[in-house]
């Protein structure tokens, strides 16, 4: 960017202030991060299913946000490995730690996993009382009828005839 100094004088000088290139922290500083932020996500997991198990519907609205959140930190922090000046360490010098989150991702994604079964257990569970219950629902009403006085009576097989 240009800006003009010393107008009042009459003279035009252009002063151009440098570019500053994004400060690159140290290839095991990221790698810190990211195992951070996978323990992070691997807690939130372990959340995640507890909210689903008690049904805790705000819970899990809340939970699927911050899960979304770190996804996005995870993916950018990735990004920023690969892209590192010094990405060739990570297969060499870096590779224990590497390896390590590998192994955390794939705890989460197992956990992701296992998480998506248990959520579609419960919709199949829902479903079904749903429609135990729709059923229940239409089986008293057809054997309801109304009065000229606009009151609900029994008949059908529904109507009890107890005597004693």
């Amino acid at each position: 960017m240009m800006n003009m100094q010393n107008q009042a004088q009459g003279q035009l000088k252009p002063v151009f202030k440098p570019v500053q290139k994004p400060a690159v922290k140290p290839l095991g500083t990221y790698l810190a991060e990211q195992r951070s932020i996978l323990d992070q996500l691997l807690r939130l997991l372990r959340n995640e299913k507890q909210a689903i198990r008690q049904r805790a519907v705000d819970a899990i609205s809340q939970l699927a946000e911050d899960k979304s959140a770190l996804m996005l930190r995870l993916q950018s922090n990735d990004q920023r490995l690969k892209l590192h000046p010094e990405a060739a360490l990570l297969k060499t010098a870096h590779a224990g730690e590497v390896e390590e989150i590998r192994k955390a991702l794939k705890e989460c994604k197992r956990q992701n996993e296992s998480n998506g079964i248990l959520i579609n257990l419960c919709l199949t569970s829902s479903r079904r009382l749903s429609s135990v219950l729709v059923n229940v629902r239409d089986r008293m009403t057809m054997n309801m009828t109304y009065t000229g006085k606009g009151n609900t009576t029994a008949r059908g097989p529904m109507r009890l005839s107890i005597v004693a």
